[in-house]
């Protein structure tokens, strides 16, 4: 399973009074969130497909087809889930933070990509093993990733408010 110790992901230290802080430190703060959830983001959307992936050997299974069937399922399997609830946030960067490796190294553990084009070769229990696996991280992924989402929202608004309450331009141009 892939869990994430947000704490150790985190290294600034979130001010409690978010009122006192400069535009700059807040800014700071909101980046760095911003920059933690794109990586989870990234990890979540591996899982994902590879949890699809699962799900749909799954279901071939169940219905007693052939093992092209996969092949022919896989890009209705993979489309299921390219666009989530609500608006998109922005990226960042288009390449994922270096500490991403090691997560995508705890998904490998899960399904190996060489093992995605072989999951006829995987038995019953291990196929459910590792579909349970995939579902465990995809839901601890989603709940960092919302937690995320709090605080840097968090942030935003406390921004939001600092521009309304009459932030120089000097200020919003920095």
């Amino acid at each position: 399973m892939v869990d994430i110790d947000l704490d150790e992901l985190i290294t600034i230290t979130e001010p409690t009074d978010l009122g006192s802080c400069s535009l700059a430190e807040l800014r700071a703060v909101r980046d760095r969130y911003q920059e933690i959830e794109h990586g989870v983001s990234y990890v979540r959307r591996i899982v994902q497909g590879r949890l699809d992936t699962l799900s749909a050997e799954v279901e071939r299974r169940s219905e007693g087809a052939t093992e092209n069937d996969l092949i022919t399922r896989l890009p209705q399997a993979l489309a299921t889930h390219t666009r989530g609830p609500g608006l998109p946030r922005p990226a960042l960067a288009l390449d994922p933070p270096a500490w991403t490796d090691e997560l995508l190294a705890r998904v490998d553990h899960i399904v190996a990509p060489s093992q995605l084009a072989s999951l006829d070769q995987l038995d019953g229990d291990e196929l459910a093993s590792a579909l349970a696996a995939a579902v465990s991280s995809e839901r601890s992924l989603s709940t960092t990733r919302q937690e995320l989402h709090r605080r840097a929202d968090r942030v935003q608004d406390a921004l939001v408010e600092r521009y309304r309450g009459g932030a120089s331009v000097d200020d919003l141009l920095q």
